[in-house]
């Protein structure tokens, strides 16, 4: 397996920096507060709601910069299409059904328009969890060597043994920093329940956070240096931008561990946020009882209505 590391080296920073000098695609993600950079050592992937917008990786002295083609599908069409003997009339659609030029903001916000409906309740909770309070530093955490690189925010292009943690979060921990690992879930989804009527049965989720603890337990040391370094590269892409209006708590720990003022520790046991509540929820008997056995086998279980404000970060 290969030596974990989701840090860019300072090469790939340099030539991001210039694309953000230059204005344009990458200008506006750092401008836009919406979306999540997520980095993987050798490349990077902007997400909005779960769907990679822009693979971004070194090629040479200059950048490869691709998205998925499904996303340039042109999202305002409203025209009917004329059906004759068996063929469509597609000769105007040629011309305005596709993304051909990237044209600033307006462009960026067509991508997202186009990949929402690609994106379900769980990736779009997952999404609001690492913009809101919390401190998230990464998401879709892939911890085998055979993962494959994510180029269109689907599941379908990894090794499905290995799996992916939902996020990674600082957390204050007296002068250090503790990096917690959560798994992510709606509450609809049914890996959250277990057959009731048998006393041992767990719900699989746990059996998937024991397999994630496995794989953070196999080099702790390596995951603690690369995320120090990952949030380092974070404060060095905020930095390009002039719009800086981030929330200043979530960024403070961020920056104290990129510059290495507050040492990171690692948290070995994965944790749950279960997203997606109402009062119904709260008061079904048969969903506390999966609660329960959820809660008596995860370190750590927390229970979210919306997933915009929940707060992981422990301050």
């Amino acid at each position: 397996m290969a030596k974990f590391d989701r840090a860019i080296d300072d090469d790939f920073v340099a030539k991001l920096k210039f694309e953000a000098d230059r204005g344009g695609w990458w200008a506006d993600v750092l401008a836009d507060h919406k979306l999540f950079v997520a980095l993987r050592g050798k490349y990077l992937n902007v997400y909005w709601r779960g769907q990679s917008l822009f693979y971004v990786e070194q090629n040479g002295s200059s950048l490869n910069v691709t998205t998925h083609e499904k996303f340039l599908i042109e999202p305002g069409l409203k025209s009917q299409v004329r059906l004759t003997d068996g063929t469509f009339d597609v000769v105007n659609l040629r011309e305005k059904g596709i993304i051909y030029r990237y044209e600033g903001p307006a462009t960026l916000d067509k991508l997202k328009r186009a990949s929402q409906r690609f994106a379900g309740l769980e990736k779009t909770g997952c999404h609001e969890i690492a913009l809101g309070r919390s401190a998230v530093i990464d998401c879709e955490i892939a911890f085998s060597g055979t993962a494959a690189a994510e180029t269109d925010g689907c599941d379908a292009n990894y090794d499905e043994d290995a799996g992916r943690i939902d996020l990674a979060c600082l957390q204050q921990d007296g002068d250090k920093a503790r990096l917690v690992f959560w798994e992510a879930k709606h509450y609809s989804n049914n890996q959250l329940r277990a057959d009731l009527r048998s006393d041992d049965e767990l719900p699989p989720v746990c059996h998937q956070i024991k397999k994630y603890e496995q794989y953070i337990s196999a080099d702790p040391e390596a995951i603690v240096e690369s995320y120090a370094k990952v949030a380092r590269n974070l404060v060095q892409l905020r930095d390009m931008s002039p719009v800086n209006n981030l929330p200043a708590q979530k960024w403070k720990i961020i920056e104290e561990v990129g510059r290495r003022s507050r040492s990171l520790v690692l948290e070995p046991r994965v944790g749950l946020v279960i997203f997606g509540y109402d009062d119904s929820h709260k008061k079904s008997k048969r969903w506390a009882s999966h609660l329960a056995r959820l809660r008596a086998n995860i370190s750590q279980v927390k229970t979210w209505g919306d997933a915009g404000a929940v707060n992981l970060t422990g301050t």
